[in-house]
């Protein structure tokens, strides 16, 4: 007992000093050797909030499942098409285009009454990612990004990997979990993992 007041005393003070370093004293991490976690879930870091997507990932694994690139060696989730299914099927993407107002709608309809006010961050994220990703479509001078042979645009699976990661390092202090392994997975991925937070198409 006495040895986890101890462990408990150290890990808010390291807390505490972490919080009052300036960014320039903030430790510079090599991006070639990610820091070792060992077991420890990083997704745990920032609780996901509860969503009612109703039999949507029903049809998403059925569709993900008849794809000719589909490996029933993995999940149906894990398939690049996935999201692009999940975003069509909820609306918020219409002719491969995020739409921002239908994100908005959907979330503040199924996202559970307890996580409501998270909603927001989440849409922010969205919102960065779609700029973002965008840009580089405008600067690459496309319109879109092409088919790829897995059957689908990378777009929308890039859209939630950047959502995800954006909503992680802004995650909003009722879901963050003040652990030691997340504060160093934040700020690896803040100076590591710039937007878009996944690596961009050639074309």
């Amino acid at each position: 007992m006495q040895t986890r007041k101890v462990e408990k005393s150290a890990g808010v003070a390291l807390l505490m000093l972490l919080m009052m370093l300036s960014p320039a004293q903030a430790a510079a991490y090599n991006c070639s050797a990610p820091p070792s976690f060992d077991n420890f879930d990083v997704n745990s870091c920032c609780r996901t909030p509860e969503i009612n997507l109703g039999n949507v990932p029903q049809k998403c694994q059925q569709h993900v499942n008849q794809l000719k690139s589909a490996n029933p060696k993995y999940p149906a989730y894990a398939h690049l098409c996935y999201p692009e299914c999940i975003y069509r099927e909820t609306g918020a993407l219409i002719n491969g285009r995020l739409q921002m107002d239908k994100v908005r709608e959907y979330l503040q309809e199924h996202v559970h009454r307890r996580d409501r006010e998270v909603v927001p961050h989440i849409v922010r994220s969205f919102d960065t990612c779609r700029k973002n990703i965008h840009g580089h479509l405008k600067s690459a001078n496309l319109e879109s990004y092409k088919v790829l042979p897995q059957g689908c645009s990378p777009y929308a699976a890039m859209l939630y990997s950047c959502v995800n990661a954006e909503t992680f390092l802004n995650c909003p202090a009722k879901l963050w979990k003040s652990d030691e392994k997340c504060l160093v997975a934040k700020e690896f991925a803040q100076q590591c993992n710039p937007l878009p937070h996944v690596p961009l198409p050639i074309s």
